[in-house]
């Protein structure tokens, strides 16, 4: 495990023991400006708490972070979501995490995926593995879509909702809660695809190297390579993905 691996997972856990002081407490919810998604104190805070950690580390970091914004045009860059799941948070849903990951030169080198009310870890590096709680994980081998289980994000996101119901309807079943603990499941063998137009570069950063790792295939939404810029991502256990961007794009 890398040093900087090491200090994303203590600064995930650093965040989230801010965040769960907040947590279930009733706390008041604001509406950012620019996009209307919804921040609190916790979120502040959290975030707060774990770019002091990283910088304190390794000083010269640049951080680019949900609530207090930062640059992704440096050859090496952290992202930083520390509450993934706001309104879940706001309303004490437990189905919340903190997201962090390294990028270099345009590669996610390493990703984590923390669940504090679960005790659930999820977190790979380039080259090396996916791990939950430090035991290997690995995607599914689900192959026919007509077996396969489909989770997405919110449908208000969703421009392709037509596209997004073929899938719907191609496959076994289909889940929709937060589209990050779907991405999670994807990542232990649990759900074999996942679909979100909205996520930004600290949404899917660690997913980027997680899925892979995994043994499964993340791509924009229309199956080419990820880039640091844009919105979304399709992840799939591998062997459903060319089906799925065909499906989706018909």
């Amino acid at each position: 495990m890398t040093d900087e691996l090491k200090v994303a997972i203590e600064a995930a856990r650093i965040g989230a023991k801010v965040a769960l002081k907040y947590y279930d407490k009733n706390i008041e919810v604001i509406f950012k400006e620019n996009d209307k998604t919804p921040v609190t104190i916790a979120d502040y805070e959290s975030e707060k708490a774990i770019k002091s950690f990283i910088l304190k580390r390794f000083p010269s970091a640049n951080i680019v972070a949900e609530e207090s914004g930062g640059s992704t045009s440096k050859d090496e860059f952290w992202t930083v979501d520390p509450i993934d799941g706001t309104r879940s948070f706001a309303r004490g849903i437990p189905g919340w995490c903190v997201l962090i990951s390294f990028f270099r030169k345009g590669i996610c080198e390493l990703g984590v995926c923390h669940f504090p009310i679960f005790e659930q870890t999820l977190y790979a590096k380039r080259g090396g593995g996916a791990y939950l709680n430090n035991k290997r994980v690995h995607v599914s081998k689900i192959d026919t879509l007509n077996k396969a289980y489909f989770g997405f994000g919110n449908p208000k996101h969703t421009k392709k909702l037509n596209a997004v119901m073929r899938l719907v309807g191609a496959s076994a079943s289909t889940r929709s809660w937060e589209v990050t603990y779907a991405a999670f499941l994807l990542s232990q063998g649990k759900v074999d695809i996942v679909y979100d137009e909205y996520a930004q570069i600290w949404d899917r950063g660690p997913f980027c190297v997680i899925v892979e790792e995994a043994g499964g295939k993340i791509t924009n939404l229309q199956g080419k390579p990820l880039t640091i810029e844009g919105r979304g991502y399709i992840a799939t256990n591998g062997l459903l993905h060319d089906e799925v961007i065909r499906v989706l794009n018909h």
